[in-house]
């Protein structure tokens, strides 16, 4: 933050009225002394106290902390006859996505950033009532077509996740769309290059599913990325000490407990399927964290 010192100096010039001579007399105007108004000593602004940095909570204040919802989508279209049973259960029609947000809001859910939640988590920051955070994961295009103005609509934020190795292919987001995220105020992460799980990395594919996306989502935006989403919710503890090497802040799984010791790596999620009705999703939030 720049301060800066305006400083103000005048001064004014009394003058004395002509007075004329005799008739005869050559008559000429007569200044009177100039008197300066002494310049006022200037005086500068109160330096603002600075509030000391937050602290961080302990792994156990952490622990504590980790009741908020976080909910993991991933492609937002219909359903086709080629899908898999496992895709329609991941794949969630704008319609059902419509129900089960208009189910959060409806039931005094108040969706959060994921800074937000983060910094709830390490700093003990207060969050609104009901706080849940919305997440989505791969990179899908639907994401931007659907998810984005779905979000808009309701006035929700979200989370986006995508690979790197799919990043401007097509059904998949452009860099284009990823800033359109971004400015938003949506949270970008990354979600590795190319989807390994990272329970099973070795040797050289840590900075290649780790490191590198991390650093082409921040070229790609302008700005750092810090948070990261596991490729099938995954990780082991050889996972974490790679992932806080890499500089990530905090990091989202899927279902596994939380790790007792490092948490803010290891924060729970839950993926609603299509099938959810309303009451449904808000009894499994309740359950469920």
């Amino acid at each position: 933050m720049h301060r800066r010192h305006f400083l103000a100096a005048g001064a004014a010039l009394a003058l004395a009225g002509c007075s004329a001579g005799p008739a005869r007399q050559a008559a000429g105007p007569t200044t009177s002394p100039a008197r300066t108004t002494p310049s006022p000593e200037p005086s500068a602004e109160p330096t603002p106290t600075e509030e000391p940095p937050p602290t961080p909570g302990t792994a156990a204040e952490v622990l504590a902390r980790s009741t908020v919802p976080v909910l993991c989508f991933h492609q937002l279209r219909e359903h086709t006859s080629d899908d898999s049973a496992y895709a329609r259960s991941i794949t969630t029609p704008p319609d059902a996505l419509r129900a089960q947000f208009t189910a959060l809001r409806d039931g005094g859910h108040t969706p959060v950033t994921a800074p937000a939640l983060v910094d709830h988590l390490q700093f003990g920051t207060p969050l609104p009532d009901r706080p849940v955070l919305l997440t989505f994961d791969d990179g899908s295009a639907t994401h931007a077509t659907v998810g984005l103005p779905m979000l808009r609509e309701f006035g929700f934020p979200g989370a986006f996740f995508p690979m790197t190795v799919v990043l401007d292919k097509p059904n998949w987001l452009s860099s284009d769309q990823l800033r359109e995220l971004d400015a938003a105020g949506m949270t970008i992460g990354a979600h590795s290059w190319d989807h390994q799980r990272m329970d099973r990395l070795i040797g050289d594919q840590w900075p290649e599913q780790v490191d590198q996306p991390r650093q082409t989502l921040a070229e790609v935006l302008g700005h750092p990325v810090d948070l990261l989403a596991y490729p099938h919710g995954v990780w082991n503890q050889e996972t974490l000490t790679h992932v806080a090497a890499a500089g990530y802040r905090a990091a989202f799984q899927l279902a596994d407990p939380t790790d007792p010791a490092q948490p803010l790596l290891t924060i729970r999620r839950i993926m609603p399927p299509p099938t959810w009705d309303g009451p449904t999703l808000l009894a499994h939030l309740d359950a469920d964290f």
